[in-house]
């Protein structure tokens, strides 16, 4: 197996993003199973996601600048995609 992806940091960055998108909506499902904090999680995550990749990082970390902090902020709502998805299946199969 060729394991040569591992050694870029953006690759290792966005696989980060898109795993974190995806786990706060799977997390907060499998927690509460309540629509309520399903929306104030996902309220937080996208203020975290702003203030994170759009203010902290372009102030406090080097090289970066707003077209990083796009595709960084992209990952996440990829990630979080793909989690709706999997709870519309769940909800579609009755298993939610």
């Amino acid at each position: 197996m060729n394991w040569d992806w591992m050694k870029s940091e953006a690759w290792l960055a966005n696989a980060g993003h898109f795993l974190a998108g995806l786990s706060v909506l799977m997390v907060t499902t499998v927690f509460t199973h309540s629509w309520l904090a399903i929306g104030i999680v996902e309220a937080v995550l996208a203020l975290y996601v702003g203030v994170k990749e759009f203010w902290f990082d372009i102030r406090y970390e080097s090289n970066e600048d707003y077209a990083s902090g796009t595709i960084d902020a992209l990952g996440y709502v990829a990630g979080n995609s793909v989690g709706w998805l999997m709870l519309a299946a769940a909800h579609a199969v009755g298993s939610w």
